[in-house]
């Protein structure tokens, strides 16, 4: 194993499962800086979500997708399973979470319109709001995903 810059592999030497690691790291570390300059002020309980803006489901699995056909080729037996899961588990995403937000839209209400004023109120509020998952996130999750995999995976030639 090739050693580069800072004794951390070649690019093409990476294992596939640390490359997804640092994908999901970067990916939630982008998140907490893009949220955190929107509200102005540090947030880092948007690091333990899934969902946002890019979607941490979405960046994981196309990261993997991306590695795994770098590495073994189209027509291998990974690809095929990594293909076949990213699209079930993006697919629900995007479809559930329309589910999701109309039921938290509705829980919202209710508990905007029953438990008074403060802090509380305004934390459930908060973890309730129904426009908390969207398919731009999706979007931008696999496009990161995938640029991230091409970054630190070398296609076999």
């Amino acid at each position: 194993m090739a050693a580069g810059p800072l004794n951390l592999p070649a690019s093409g030497e990476w294992p596939i499962w640390s490359v997804v690691a640092l994908c999901c790291v970067f990916a939630q570390i982008l998140k907490v800086v893009m949220y955190s300059i929107t509200g102005k002020k540090l947030s880092f309980a948007i690091a333990a979500q899934g969902h946002g803006l890019p979607s941490l489901p979405a960046t994981l699995l196309s990261c993997l997708l991306v590695s795994v056909i770098a590495r073994e080729g189209w027509r291998s037996t990974e690809a095929a399973f990594a293909l076949v899961f990213a699209v079930i588990v993006v697919h629900d995403t995007v479809k559930l979470s329309d589910m999701a937000d109309r039921q938290r839209a509705v829980l919202w209400r209710l508990l905007a319109g029953t438990i008074g004023s403060g802090p509380v109120r305004r934390g459930m509020a908060d973890a309730l709001d129904p426009r908390a998952h969207h398919p731009f996130h999706v979007v931008t999750g696999l496009v990161l995903g995938a640029l991230f995999a091409l970054a630190f995976v070398s296609a076999r030639h």
